[in-house]
């Protein structure tokens, strides 16, 4: 089984996310995803979104997370609900600042 990893909100809250295995299909569920960037034994989230169909939507700006800010893996979290995963994505940007998720991208 992939490795579950931790990101935390601003509140405090912990998110638990797994990484994108591109080789198994990807859900039509709802989700949050944030690419990261993973060097050594840190992480730094380069960019954090939400999507009603991951299968669809996941992809959206991966290249140019991986060329631009060296993204390195796509972590996902499976939520149905958008105000929740709008709430958890408001949560992660306010503490983690995103480059991605800024006014110039």
């Amino acid at each position: 089984m992939a490795q579950q990893l931790e990101f935390a909100g601003q509140s405090g809250q912990g998110y638990r996310y797994l990484p994108l295995d591109d080789s198994a299909a990807i859900s039509p569920t709802g989700a949050n995803f944030l690419f990261v960037r993973v060097k050594g034994g840190e992480q730094s989230v380069v960019f954090a979104g939400e999507t009603e169909c991951l299968h669809k939507g996941v992809h959206a700006g991966w290249d140019k997370a991986r060329k631009t800010h060296g993204a390195t893996t796509i972590f996902v979290r499976l939520n149905v609900t958008r105000a929740i995963r709008q709430a958890e994505l408001d949560d992660i940007v306010a503490l983690h600042q995103p480059p991605m998720n800024g006014p110039e991208d």
